[in-house]
């Protein structure tokens, strides 16, 4: 009977781990960084770009490895696998860069699963091919993405929550995951 409370419970925390974005970064030195990812950063990385920082994140068992910089105005965030490989590279936007029509069907979307919202962040998420490259300088305004990754603050019923919201390219709604804040956000960036 211990061992079925046990595995019940270990169940449980998995799945509700995938629904909850409870991201840690650690700054971290360049060097720290898996080798593949280093050379990744030194064949791609702009050579313009601004305040280059480097992070390891945990997002509970997940491990990963992230280049943040300033480049044309923009936020860039470079993630790659514990051992190195390239996961994605996203690009903070604000929404009056977005499709007219995307943004609206993102918002109305919104809207409807919610009393109030307000959008706090907007990412371009761009995914590497099946090679697993996507050079730094072909990600620009003119390609699509992949997706579009949100940060959301709702209020339902008089509670307030942070949400990390995705939808595909076409503005369609992928999926939704609490976001846990960190008492230190403010010194990440």
């Amino acid at each position: 009977m211990k061992k079925l409370v046990l595995l019940f419970l270990l169940i449980s925390v998995s799945v509700f781990s995938q629904n909850e974005k409870a991201e840690k970064e650690e700054s971290i030195n360049r060097t720290e960084m898996p080798e593949k990812a280093q050379q990744y950063l030194a064949e791609n990385l702009p050579q313009h770009a601004r305040k280059v920082r480097y992070y390891f994140e945990t997002d509970g068992d997940r491990k990963s490895y992230e280049a943040k910089f300033k480049f044309q105005k923009h936020r860039y965030s470079v993630e790659f696998s514990a051992p190195g490989q390239l996961e994605d590279i996203e690009i903070e936007v604000d929404h009056n860069e977005l499709d007219e029509e995307i943004f609206q069907k993102i918002s109305r979307h919104i809207d409807r699963e919610n009393e109030r919202f307000r959008i706090e962040k907007i990412q371009l998420q761009f995914l590497p091919d099946t090679t697993g490259k996507l050079p730094l300088e072909k990600v620009g305004f003119q390609a699509q993405p992949a997706n579009y990754e949100l940060i959301v603050a709702t209020k339902n019923s008089g509670k307030l929550e942070k949400f990390e919201m995705t939808f595909d390219a076409q503005g369609n709604f992928v999926k939704k995951r609490k976001a846990t804040r960190i008492s230190y956000d403010y010194l990440i960036f």
